[in-house]
């Protein structure tokens, strides 16, 4: 299903046309915040990798 056919089903269902725009908003702006929040955990995974293959980490406890 697109989001044409999500909008028609909304409409159909009763929201005004402003309800529309908002729930959309709102579907982007969390579908943005998932993106970030990956990005962050892949970040924080290359820099403990880049740790780890300088020797600046290591399993054993000192």
């Amino acid at each position: 299903m697109d989001r044409y056919e999500d909008r028609e089903i909304l409409r159909n269902g009763g929201f005004a046309e402003n309800e529309v725009v908002q729930l959309n908003k709102l579907r982007k702006d969390y579908s943005d915040k998932e993106k970030n929040q990956a990005q962050i955990a892949k970040r924080r995974l290359e820099f403990i990798r880049w740790l780890v293959s300088t020797g600046k980490l290591s399993e054993q406890i000192a």
